[in-house]
């Protein structure tokens, strides 16, 4: 059950003082969700711009700030690979194990992300009204972006589900 389902009591309980940066974290992708469909038809043309300049400058900082550097990679899969191994080392994911990556092909990989702390930003898309083709999602946008830095091949992304308690899953490909 979503938290936003359950009494106040039960969500004053629940909230702790370092859940304040994942809820600030969803603020900030549903403004800018938001704010590109304001501007924009089709925000994910904005957006994977925006997922672009951030894995860029995450990339920078954890080089530049704590010496954790990224490996360059020739395929799809090994520049989500090296994103991933950077991302451990970083603090912004837990362990690789969160992520199950199927090469297709060389020109596609199928993504499954068994826990994403953003999904709540997706479902409150989705209670929006908008479909699983409309999403744009950072998860998936910042690994396509790290094809892009990692590998110079140019991607497509698209969400191809969302599940409260599977996680989500969706592809990357070649254009």
């Amino acid at each position: 059950m979503r938290a936003a389902k359950k009494g106040k009591g039960d969500l004053y309980a629940r909230f702790k003082k370092e859940d304040a940066g994942w809820a600030l974290t969803r603020v900030w992708l549903d403004a800018l969700e938001e704010t590109a469909r304001d501007f924009y038809g089709r925000p994910k043309r904005f957006c994977v711009r925006a997922y672009e300049h951030a894995t860029e400058n995450w990339l920078r900082i954890l080089s530049n700030e704590y010496g954790i550097h990224h490996e360059e990679a020739n395929t799809i899969k090994g520049a989500v690979e090296s994103y991933i191994k950077a991302g451990v080392k970083g603090g912004l994911f837990d362990d690789a194990s969160q992520f199950v990556l199927k090469e297709i092909n060389p020109n596609r990989l199928e993504i499954k992300v068994l826990s994403c702390p953003y999904k709540e930003t997706c479902y409150d898309l989705l209670e929006q009204g908008y479909s699983i083709k409309d999403l744009t999602c950072a998860r998936l946008g910042c690994f396509r972006a790290s094809v892009l830095l990692l590998s110079g091949i140019d991607c497509d992304y698209e969400v191809i589900g969302v599940h409260l308690e599977e996680g989500c899953e969706g592809f990357i490909e070649r254009k």
